[in-house]
């Protein structure tokens, strides 16, 4: 008894001990220890990467607040250098948080994987920093037909008086367009369903064709053809009048801002409207594809002056600046970005342009769903950047076909912009069509006139990954194709060479295919 009795006390006692200890443990963890984390486990690339520090120990809170932390971003053991050179980023508490924070803006095209914090100091005693890794993914796009080809039509004046010559020279309605996807052998066909404004006071959408939709629609399902409609969004076209609904992105002439005929990346109404217009087009039966034009800084942009120096991390502020107007703040952003002396604001500068234009691809993605790919044109000068369009980050935002506008480029021009996107992108990190504009002079009037067309569309698929031909091709577009600059050739000549080239891609999907 007596031993059964020892036992038991000596169990109680290591009970008791074992208690305490674990109590006192997580009493001084909790004091004590001090976490270095993200908000979140996994980043996709059009997204800054929010760095949370966080500790309730009073010596180190007051030291943090007298010296704020940095923070640095590392790989395989190796400090990431990310956009505009940045290389740790110093941390700000946040009372709301209570935590000490930061940005991290991903690089471009940073490769998919774990990624280690670092605190730069030595703030923290040993053994009480705790740590989290954080991932970055790519998003998986909707797939889309192999060696997809595609005709578009920019046209807003109405379907219904429209008189098509056909490949056969009849002459017919609307209907006749579809006559030349046939004949291209094309897959599918891209029409402009909206741009604004409409031809009513405060009328939004010009909306002239929305009743013909339908009837198209159901046309290309009967022919076995895909149908896909898309608006275009901050750009207006060349009208005087103005929509008091939006604010209009603002330019810099003469040393003083203009207001532009582009819509604001800042507007809110905007990009509701442009949401609830592609749902319209989604639920129509046989629409298959909604698509995003002018999805980007169309004109300007200083009007984003206060949000970019808001947003960014580590931009340096010119003696001044909180009592500056707008107006001189968003003079001195034109100025320093146009004169392109300094790359590391103009490389930050064209990353934040690109992640406010993610941003509004998430937001209408959101709200339009997954039932129909989405697609959006984008422009190839400097892999988009130029134009605050990256394709990676329109990608991981929500666009699932990123079509390349191989347009008004020389001929030295158009190898350098195939060969920037060669060395960026591979097949795995987004889905492109390539595409060229049916128009002689924008060919430079080249001798070989159509033949130009088809040998830079060629090119183009074959090369414009690293590691494989362009998922699918475009032919912008039919209504220049009949009724636009094309030289001393027919029609039938310039779509002759889309058809060879639609020929090409699948040639080449088929070649690649494993």
């Amino acid at each position: 008894m007596a031993d059964r009795h020892g036992v038991r006390l000596f169990l109680g006692l290591l009970a008791a001990y074992t208690a305490f200890f674990g109590l006192r443990h997580a009493w001084t963890e909790w004091c004590l220890s001090v976490r270095l984390e993200t908000a979140k486990a996994e980043y996709l690339h059009d997204e800054f990467v929010e760095l949370r520090l966080r500790t309730r120990d009073p010596a180190l809170r007051e030291r943090f607040a007298a010296s704020p932390p940095r923070v640095a971003v590392a790989r395989q053991g190796r400090t990431v250098r990310t956009i505009a050179g940045i290389e740790s980023v110093g941390l700000r508490y946040d009372a709301s948080a209570r935590a000490w924070t930061g940005r991290w803006p991903c690089p471009w095209n940073a490769p998919a994987g774990d990624y280690e914090l670092v605190f730069l100091g030595e703030d923290v005693p040993r053994g009480r920093l705790r740590m989290r890794p954080f991932r970055i993914s790519y998003r998986r796009p909707a797939p889309i037909p192999r060696g997809l080809s595609v005709l578009t039509l920019e046209h807003l004046e109405r379907y219904e008086d429209m008189r098509v010559t056909t490949p056969t020279g009849a002459v017919k309605d609307w209907r006749g367009l579809l006559d030349w996807v046939e004949y291209v052998g094309a897959d599918a066909f891209w029409v402009l369903g909206g741009a604004t404004p409409g031809k009513g006071i405060g009328e939004v959408w010009a909306g002239d064709n929305f009743r013909v939709f339908p009837a198209m629609a159901q046309e290309c399902r009967r022919r076995g053809i895909k149908f896909g409609i898309y608006a275009m969004c901050y750009l207006t076209l060349p009208r005087e009048a103005r929509l008091p609904r939006y604010e209009y992105a603002r330019d810099v002439e003469d040393g003083a801002t203009v207001e532009t005929r582009a819509i604001s990346l800042r507007d809110e109404r905007r990009i509701a409207d442009i949401a609830a217009l592609l749902k319209r087009f989604r639920d129509i039966p046989g629409v298959d594809y909604v698509g995003l034009d002018y999805i980007r800084n169309a004109l300007g942009g200083y009007e984003l002056v206060d949000d970019f120096y808001a947003e960014f991390p580590g931009l340096k502020l010119p003696s001044g600046w909180a009592s500056w107007s707008k107006e001189e703040r968003m003079v001195y952003l034109a100025r320093k970005k146009i004169m392109r002396l300094d790359a590391a604001f103009v490389d930050a500068w064209q990353w934040w342009r690109s992640h406010r234009v993610g941003r509004i691809v998430r937001r209408i993605k959101d709200e339009v769903g997954d039932t129909k790919p989405l697609w959006a044109f984008t422009l190839t000068w400097d892999k988009g950047w130029h134009h605050g369009q990256d394709p990676v980050m329109m990608n991981d935002a929500g666009v699932d076909i990123d079509a390349l506008m191989l347009y008004e480029a020389t001929e030295d021009q158009f190898q350098a912009i195939v060969k920037d996107w060669s060395r960026y992108v591979r097949r795995s990190d987004v889905q492109l069509v390539v595409g060229d504009v049916i128009d002689w002079p924008l060919h430079q009037r080249a001798e070989s006139g159509p033949k130009a067309f088809y040998g830079r569309l060629a090119r183009a698929m074959e090369r414009i990954y690293s590691d494989g031909p362009a998922r699918g091709v475009f032919f912008h577009d039919v209504g220049r194709a009949l009724w636009g600059r094309l030289g001393p050739w027919s029609t039938r000549q310039w779509l002759d060479e889309a058809r060879r080239a639609a020929a090409r891609c699948r040639d080449l999907e088929k070649a690649f295919a494993p």
